[in-house]
């Protein structure tokens, strides 16, 4: 592993395969997925339920989340286990979300 050094302020925000949210992709693995992103939910747009087959980590940088009946807002960290469906993801004034896939 090399080391690594992004600023994101750089990055554009580019839509994500299922084009219900937008990410800054930070690190890719070997596999050429995401590993480690920034998510912006656009306030009112649910995101599509889905589900990984590593776990997944979310810190809420900015704005608050709802998803599965619990509310997350800036400073909340979720761990969701590998291959159980999450979402969808719904922001009433919009979030921004550091995602790790471990």
């Amino acid at each position: 592993m090399e080391e690594l050094s992004i600023l994101a302020a750089k990055l554009p925000w580019e839509k994500s395969p299922s084009g219900d949210l937008q990410r800054k992709v930070l690190r890719v693995g070997a596999d050429g997925k995401p590993k480690v992103a920034l998510v912006r939910l656009e306030p009112g747009v649910p995101s599509v339920a889905h589900a990984h087959e590593q776990a997944e980590n979310h810190y809420v940088l900015e704005g608050e989340y709802e998803s599965q009946g619990g509310s997350y807002p800036a400073g909340s960290y979720r761990l969701i286990p590998p291959n159980k469906t999450h979402g969808p993801l719904l922001s009433k004034e919009g979030a921004t979300l550091l995602v790790i896939w471990e």
